[in-house]
């Protein structure tokens, strides 16, 4: 057996009283079976304010979660909010992992060292890890993606990338057992008897211009060449940058086909460079073939109300875990909780959820036999289902 459980509080005056609020709605002592981990998601205040470290104090299991820009569950859509969710079960496991301050030249080591230690205690691999990581600029998701790829030989990996609510994302944090950190990326491993489903949603194929090309240079998450030309070239040439000048980069996603039978990924444009190079939310494979999308507030709408009828039409109902890129957001416009009450009109009490706002997605994609691979995503809504 296994349930999940929910809590929220939009109490940021009195530590007490929030606690005292989430206290309430999980009751512990009435709800917990014999194994539990939680998931806290959560604006930075409540971090700033020590409200997350009490809350962790009054639960015995490991609890990890990020600053978010907006969280939300059932009974709460509050722009600022803190969402405790519990998984608990008498026959699942979970054990929890955090890793030291990662940095470019030492990330893998320290993602290894964490799951090592965690998971040697286990003669079995994790059915799926649960992934909260910092974000970092110049250690992409990707190279997250496939250090923890490394290190467990492809457990399917589902999570996000911690964001806040600043221009400058100054205040981004992840969180493991009450403590919060900018630098330090946390897992919870998960064995036993689940079966995860996993879905990802960006934009829709009548979104995607129909021109396709080919990535012909890049660096990492730096995309230089397509089709042979410079990026902004090639862009001017579709009519995409007059003048060599792209207006409103995000709402016009660059679309990836790894051309592997998976489905293809989204990249964020954070900016073009003086040189006319694309800085990009993720990596972009030389030789993978690229599209370009369109996203706005409609498409946000109509991309996260199929996702969710999707995950809901597989007829199971223990947790719904929900990830939605900051991107999409911004889509919104004025419109802030559109998507959150898209979420919660379409769930419609069927089945106990979270969702919050990400820096990045991770997500498992399926090939064409069937078998989930580990991928980063930006401007994606992305689902766990179990």
């Amino acid at each position: 057996m296994i349930k999940t459980l929910t809590a929220f509080t939009s109490e940021i005056d009195n530590v007490e009283l929030a606690v005292a609020e989430i206290l309430k709605q999980i009751e512990p002592e009435k709800n917990l079976l014999k194994n539990s981990f939680g998931i806290i998601s959560c604006h930075s205040e409540f971090i700033s304010l020590g409200i997350v470290e009490e809350v962790c104090k009054n639960f015995p299991f490991d609890i990890t979660g990020t600053s978010t820009l907006m969280t939300a569950v059932p009974g709460c859509i509050e722009q600022v909010s803190l969402t405790l969710t519990i998984v608990t079960s008498d026959d699942i496991v979970f054990s929890g992992a955090v890793t030291e301050p990662l940095k470019i030249e030492s990330y893998k080591e320290k993602i290894k060292e964490a799951y090592d230690k965690t998971a040697s205690a286990f003669s079995k691999k994790p059915a799926f890890i649960f992934v909260s990581a910092p974000l970092i600029f110049n250690i992409a998701g990707d190279h997250v993606v496939e250090a923890i790829d490394e290190v467990s030989g492809g457990v399917p990996a589902f999570g996000t990338l911690a964001v806040d609510h600043t221009v400058d994302y100054s205040t981004v944090k992840t969180i493991y057992n009450g403590k919060s950190y900018p630098d330090t990326l946390s897992m919870m491993l998960i064995y036993g008897d689940i079966d995860p489903v996993f879905s990802i949603a960006s934009v829709s194929n009548e979104k995607i211009f129909g021109q396709k090309a080919i990535i012909t240079e890049a660096d990492e998450n730096i995309l230089k060449g397509v089709n042979g030309m410079p990026v902004i070239d090639y862009l001017q040439s579709i009519g995409l940058a007059p003048n060599k000048k792209i207006e409103g980069l995000n709402s016009i996603p660059f679309i990836i086909y790894f051309n592997d039978g998976t489905k293809p990924a989204t990249r964020a444009i954070f900016a073009i460079t003086p040189e006319g190079y694309a800085v990009c939310g993720g990596i972009m494979p030389v030789n993978a073939t690229l599209g370009i999308g369109y996203i706005d507030h409609d498409e946000v709408l109509r991309t996260t109300t199929q996702s969710i009828n999707d995950a809901l039409s597989q007829k199971k109902n223990n947790g719904l875990f929900i990830f939605s890129c900051l991107v999409r957001n911004l889509a919104l416009g004025f419109d802030v909780m559109a998507e959150m009450e898209a979420v919660q009109k379409s769930i419609d009490g069927k089945i106990p959820y979270f969702i919050s706002y990400s820096g990045g997605e991770i997500c498992p994609v399926y090939n064409e036999e069937g078998k989930a691979v580990n991928r980063f995503h930006n401007d994606t809504i992305i689902t766990c289902l179990f």
